[in-house]
C-alpha cells in the first residue's frame, strides 16, 4: 500500500474521518481486531438501516397517504429526492470504498512518478488544496443554513408540529408528550446525518475534479517553460510532458468510472428537487418564511450542481510557445496538439453527455 503524503491528504482527509464514522471507509487501522471489524460492520448497518432506509421509507409513506393533498407532497417529496440519492451514495461509496482508497494513492503515484514539484508548481498546487477548502466551508455554510431553516421554520409557524413531513405511526398530537420528542429527536438527526454526509462526500467529490485540474495547470506550466536552450533536449522535455499528459488522462478515467453513477444520480435527485421547489415557491410566496425555506434549499441544490459540473469540465490545455523550435519537435508537438484537441471530460452515465457548465445550464 502506498504511503499517502499530507499533502495529497489534504484533498480528502477531512471527508475520510467522517467516512470513518459512518464505517465507509476501508477499516484499515483495526483490520487485525476481529471484534473490531464486527463492530464497523454493525455500525455501518445500523446507520443504512436506521437513519436512511428508516427515514426515507416513511417519507414514502407520507407522500402515499396524502397523495391527493399537492401541498403536502411538496413538503415530503424535496426532502425523499435528497434522501434517495444520499441512500445510493452511501451504499454505493460502501461498495466501492477499496476504489477510492487506490485512486487517492494514485495521486500519490502521480507525484512520486514525476519527481515532485518545482517551487512555482508547488504554489499552484498549494493555490488548489486552498480553493478545495474555501468551497467546501462555502458549500457548507450553505448547507447547514438551508438545514436549519427547515427544521425551525416548522417551530417558528407552529411549535406543537414535528419540523419534517414525515409518516408517524403514533398520536405525536400531544407536543410535550415523549414519543413526540421522540420522533422530533429522530427527524433532526436524521436530517443532520444526511447533510452532512452530503457536504463531506460532494465536497470530496469536488476536490477530485479541482485535482485534476491542478495536474492540467502544472502540465500546461511544463509546456510553456520548454526550452530550447536547456541541456535538455526538447524532444525529450516534450516527451516527460506528453507521458504527463497521458498519466494525468488515465487518472482522469479511472474518476469517471469511479464517480459517475453517485454524480449522475445526484444530479438527478437535485432536478427534481429544483422542480418541485420552483413549483412551491410559485405558490407559498405569501409566506415569507416558508419562502425562505424553500429559496435557502434552491440556493443549495443549485451551488451542489454546480460545483461537480464547473470543477469536472473544462479541462482543457493549449499553450506553449513551440513555433521556435525545429522541425521534428514541432512535428511531435503538432501531433500532441491534435490530442489536445479532444479535451479532457469526466461523463455522466450517458455517455454523451459530460458534466460541464452545459449541463449545469440545461438543468437549472
Amino acid at each position: 500500500m502506498v504511503n499517502i503524503t499530507p499533502s495529497v491528504k489534504l484533498f480528502y482527509g477531512g471527508q475520510q474521518k467522517l467516512l470513518h464514522i459512518f464505517s465507509l471507509w476501508p477499516p484499515t487501522q483495526v483490520i487485525d481486531h476481529r471484534w473490531l471489524r464486527w463492530a464497523y460492520l454493525i455500525n455501518f448497518v445500523h446507520v443504512l438501516v436506521f437513519w436512511c432506509l428508516l427515514f426515507d421509507l416513511i417519507l414514502v409513506l407520507y407522500i402515499i397517504r396524502n397523495i391527493n393533498v399537492m401541498d403536502e407532497v411538496i413538503r415530503a417529496f424535496f426532502l425523499l429526492a435528497t434522501c434517495i440519492s444520499y441512500t445510493f451514495k452511501f451504499i454505493f461509496v460502501k461498495a466501492n470504498n477499496m476504489h477510492f482508497l487506490q485512486l487517492f494513492e494514485r495521486f500519490q503515484e502521480n507525484e512520486v512518478t514525476h519527481g515532485g514539484y518545482s517551487p512555482e508548481e508547488q504554489y499552484i498546487f498549494n493555490s488548489t488544496i486552498e480553493l478545495s477548502r474555501k468551497l467546501r466551508n462555502y458549500y457548507a455554510s450553505i448547507s447547514l443554513s438551508a438545514l436549519l431553516m427547515i427544521i425551525f421554520s416548522q417551530y417558528c409557524i407552529d411549535p406543537n408540529e414535528l419540523p419534517l413531513a414525515t409518516y408517524v405511526p403514533f398520536d405525536v398530537s400531544d407536543s410535550t408528550s415523549l414519543r413526540y420528542r421522540l420522533m422530533y429527536a429522530y427527524q433532526c438527526v436524521a436530517l443532520t446525518l444526511s447533510c452532512i454526509f452530503n457536504i463531506f462526500l460532494d465536497s470530496m467529490f469536488a476536490s477530485i475534479f479541482i485535482y485534476v485540474r491542478c495536474q492540467m495547470d502544472i502540465l500546461a506550466l511544463r509546456l510553456r517553460k520548454i526550452d530550447a536552450n536547456l541541456k535538455e533536449p526538447v524532444e525529450m522535455q516534450l516527451k516527460k510532458c506528453i507521458q504527463y499528459y497521458m498519466n494525468i488522462n488515465e487518472l482522469n478515467l479511472a474518476i469517471e468510472k469511479l464517480v459517475s453513477k453517485p454524480i449522475s444520480v445526484q444530479i438527478l435527485c437535485s432536478v427534481l428537487v429544483l422542480t418541485v421547489n420552483f413549483y412551491a415557491l410559485s405558490l407559498l410566496s405569501d409566506n415569507g418564511l416558508v419562502f425562505l425555506k424553500y429559496f435557502l434549499y434552491q440556493s443549495c441544490m443549485l451551488v451542489e450542481i454546480f460545483m461537480l459540473c464547473f470543477f469536472a469540465g473544462n479541462l482543457d490545455i493549449y499553450k506553449s510557445d513551440w513555433v521556435q523550435w525545429k522541425k521534428s519537435d514541432r512535428r511531435l508537438m503538432l501531433i500532441f496538439m491534435q490530442r489536445l484537441n479532444r479535451p479532457i471530460r469526466i461523463r455522466s452515465i450517458n455517455a454523451s453527455q459530460a458534466f460541464d457548465l452545459a449541463l449545469f445550464v440545461s438543468v437549472s
